[in-house]
């Protein structure tokens, strides 16, 4: 494993040997010139070494890797052999049976998710079907007298349907992978989900369809079409007009509620935007789902002249849609008007941009999981979120998580911090926003310098984490050292000048809202930095064992405490056999050396949250020996959530919302520490008696509700 040094060392190897020196070169004189020597040379570093997420927005490659087959006829496919599946996939065929073959096959190899059955809807074709019966085992088909035409030939297929969600998927389509599992994931994900639509795709890898817009007059755009199918404004979870009926679920009982789809609009067309229409006017949401994604060989079916054929029921169904939803349509935009909230159904509601210096890694670091959870407040309050990154070099299961939850992550040349061209972004868009959330100076001073220099109507919010630089100027003033102390001062001049310019500021401790109220005249704030869900149950005190640390260490107090825990007061724990277990990101070569020493200290780096979750579920007691750092240690509430008894230092609980209830005094030296541990340790009563506490004041002073009620009066509600 190699430390953070030693990562920093690969990629300066690296860049020797590359040659591309120019490039880099120049992006550390840009780091250089805004944060300084030392700073931007480890910014840069940092972004280097640790990052491995790809440029989305790269011009010189527009398309996807697609998995586009003609499949092997040879080779006969056993479909799931399921009497009660939780989906019926229903393909509605007339003759094309090349494309249908390819587009079952394509469902076979790209489902891990096997409860699921396949109906084909053969509208009486002329083809024979006969190989489709043939290489298909388990394979439902339903072959219609007459041709009843697309929209009757569904309706009948779906009555035969077993399926708690029904799925209608074209035959001139080819599945990705996981299309089916990422449908179904929106209906656990979010509440009163109705009909969940695929991103489309065409054969080319260019983007068919990111969801759909109705305008006043009843016509639609296919969102997207024909751009990039990896920018941001496509690739998140979000609320549409319509998702064309390519590829749809639906649940089964909403289906049969509404009767399928309306038959004033058979044969085809219109058919699937009425539904969505319905399924909203019966109070459920139409969402777009872009991680299921299909390949649609548009105009396979229908052809594509507006004149002819079954295709020229689009221009009579439209008038027949008008007539129909036509005080619903009068709600919504002229055609072409107001795109930024009409492709995603926020007209009217509050837009937040969040701006900091990554995407959130909830597993790495506390900063992380508190942005994340004023994230997930502004969502709860039904705002829609847009977050920008200073550094876009975040791992992509990062940047799903967020897009999965509703937030359009912007990335890409467009948004490119060293050429600064996030300037150009605000100058177009910054009135979109109801409210803008600064995070860090060190990120957002020149900002914020720059919306001030504009015209900007919406509330600007700061949210500075902590005041580091306390704790800087104390190490300073132990240390003489001036230029500690000259850094320390810059620092709280940029945080004071957010404080001073910013409508609302955002602090996460007491003991630091009392000191900026010193001098800061402008509206702050006290906000809970972090809610959890309080563990009604778990383990009992005779069912765990040893101590638990969490932390990462890119934050220098977590290293000097576990330097200080490991050298003056593990050693006399590990006479009594206590282990211990550490964990946290950037795990310094030091720590490993003490694993070497006591045979009792685990370590564990980047573990998962549901992994981390089964260690406080296994642990007696969490420590927080912090003996340097600021604001409130989301590791001491997380383990009181827990239900974890926590012994750390006075700094550990500092900052906090106390009264004279309060149990925890925080234990400052090493002996006093090593006899607090080895007390509630082996103290049934007083194990309990801590552990109960700690789920109550969590559960208290940590929820959502508070941390909702802050934003909602800053920003207001929808």
């Amino acid at each position: 494993m190699k430390s953070k040094v030693g990562k920093y060392f690969f990629y300066f190897k690296r860049f020797i040997k590359s040659d591309n020196k120019k490039k880099v070169a120049n992006e550390l004189a840009r780091e250089i010139k805004r944060k300084g020597v030392i700073i931007g040379t480890k910014s840069l570093l940092h972004k280097k070494a640790f990052g491995n997420i790809t440029d989305f927005d790269d011009e010189s490659n527009l398309t996807l890797d697609l998995s586009i087959r003609n499949y092997n006829k040879k080779v006969k496919i056993t479909l799931p052999a399921v009497t009660d599946p939780v989906v019926s996939i229903i393909i509605p065929m007339y003759n094309q049976v090349e494309y249908t073959y390819n587009c079952i096959c394509s469902i076979s190899s790209n489902c891990s998710f096997d409860s699921y059955e396949v109906i084909v809807a053969d509208d009486n074709s002329t083809e024979s079907i006969t190989s489709l019966r043939e290489n298909f085992e388990n394979l439902v088909v339903i072959r219609n007298e007459v041709n009843l035409g697309f929209l009757k030939n569904c309706n009948n297929a779906a009555s035969k349907a077993k399926g708690k969600y029904l799925v209608f998927l074209n035959n001139d389509t080819q599945v990705q992978k996981n299309w089916l599992e990422e449908l179904l994931a929106c209906f656990d994900e979010f509440d009163k989900v109705g009909l969940v639509g695929s991103k489309l795709l065409y054969e080319n890898g260019r983007l068919q369809e990111a969801g759909g817009i109705i305008w006043q007059d009843g016509s639609g755009w296919n969102y997207g079409n024909d751009d990039n199918p990896k920018r941001p404004e496509y690739n998140y979870v979000k609320e549409v007009d319509y998702v064309s009926g390519a590829s749809i679920m639906i649940k089964s009982d909403l289906w049969k509620k509404l009767k399928g789809f309306d038959e004033q609009f058979a044969p085809a067309y219109y058919e699937d935007t009425d539904l969505c229409f319905q399924v909203r006017h019966e109070g459920y949401k139409v969402l777009y789902q872009p991680f299921s994604m299909v390949v649609h060989f548009e105009g396979v079916t229908h052809g594509t002249d507006v004149n002819k054929g079954v295709k020229k029921y689009q221009v009579v169904n439209q008038k027949k849609f008008v007539d129909k939803w036509q005080e619903v349509l009068q709600r919504k935009s002229r055609n072409g008007v107001n795109v930024f909230s009409e492709r995603d159904r926020t007209t009217g509601k509050k837009h937040i941009l969040v701006i900091d210096h990554y995407l959130p890694q909830v597993d790495k670091d506390a900063g992380s999981r508190c942005i994340s959870n004023f994230i997930d407040a502004m969502l709860a309050l039904g705002y829609y979120v847009k977050f920008l990154g200073e550094n876009q070099n975040v791992p992509k299961p990062y940047v799903k998580s967020q897009q999965e939850k509703g937030v359009e992550v912007l990335y890409g040349k467009a948004f490119n911090f060293d050429e600064e061209r996030w300037k150009e972004y605000l100058e177009k868009s910054i009135n979109d926003f109801d409210a803008v959330l600064l995070s860090r100076a060190s990120v957002c001073l020149p900002i914020l310098k720059f919306i001030r220099s504009i015209s900007y109507s919406g509330k600007i919010i700061y949210f500075g984490h902590d005041l580091g630089y306390l704790r800087m100027e104390q190490e300073a003033a132990e240390n003489k050292d001036a230029a500690l102390f000259k850094k320390a001062e810059k620092i709280k001049a940029a945080e004071d000048f957010m404080y001073a310019h910013a409508d609302n500021s955002l602090v996460l401790s007491y003991d630091e809202l009392a000191y900026l109220k010193k001098y800061i005249t402008r509206p702050l704030r006290y906000v809970p930095g972090y809610f959890f869900e309080v563990s009604n149950d778990g383990p009992k005190f005779e069912e765990r064992h040893g101590l638990l640390f969490v932390g990462g260490f890119n934050h220098p107090p977590n290293s000097d405490a576990m330097k200080f825990f490991l050298e003056e007061v593990y050693p006399q724990l590990s006479i009594h056999n206590i282990g211990l277990t550490i964990v946290g990101s950037l795990v310094p070569l030091f720590i490993f050396k003490y694993k070497e020493r006591f045979k009792g200290v685990n370590i564990l780096s980047d573990i998962s949250v549901s992994e981390l979750d089964g260690l406080y579920n296994q642990s007696r007691l969490a420590i927080a020996p912090l003996l340097s750092g600021a604001g409130v240690k989301g590791k001491v509430i997380e383990a009181m959530a827990k239900g974890v008894p926590v012994v750390g230092t006075s700094t550990a609980f500092e900052g906090m919302p106390k009264n004279d209830d309060f149990v925890y005094k925080g234990v400052n030296s090493a002996s006093d520490m090593i006899a607090e541990i080895l007390r509630i340790y082996a103290d049934k009563i007083t194990w309990e008696k801590l552990s109960a506490f700690g789920k109550a004041y969590v559960k208290e002073n940590f929820n959502k509700e508070n941390m909702k009620s802050v934003f909602k009066e800053i920003v207001g509600g929808n």
